[in-house]
């Protein structure tokens, strides 16, 4: 999402291999993983409990995404959403991502 000085914008969505079945296909499905990515930097984070963004993320294809997911996405991506290249999932450090709630309180009313 993009924001800009009159709100929120939609997601760009972009065209690569979805995360679950790898069909080249317009992707709008992002998934945040509560894993780090195999790419520091490059994923999601938070700047309210200084989390870097270092989270694993997954893009996936509108089947896929409307599909119960009973387990995690089969891969995730490498680099920027954009770039289109993808990790298997199981290669990931096992360490939990997540923030931290105590840097949280307050936030919502």
């Amino acid at each position: 999402m993009s924001m800009s000085a009159d709100g929120p914008h939609d997601f760009e969505p972009v065209t690569g291999p979805c995360c679950q079945c790898l069909t080249i296909t317009l992707l709008r499905n992002v998934m945040f993983i509560h894993q780090r990515g195999p790419s520091p930097g490059k994923g999601w984070g938070c700047m309210i409990c200084n989390l870097p963004s270092d989270g694993a993320v997954a893009l996936m294809c509108d089947r896929c995404a409307q599909a119960p997911l009973r387990a995690p996405p089969k891969f995730v991506c490498t680099g920027y959403m954009k770039d289109g290249e993808r990790t298997p999932y199981d290669t990931l450090s096992t360490e939990p991502f997540d923030h931290d709630l105590t840097m949280h309180r307050g936030e919502r009313g």
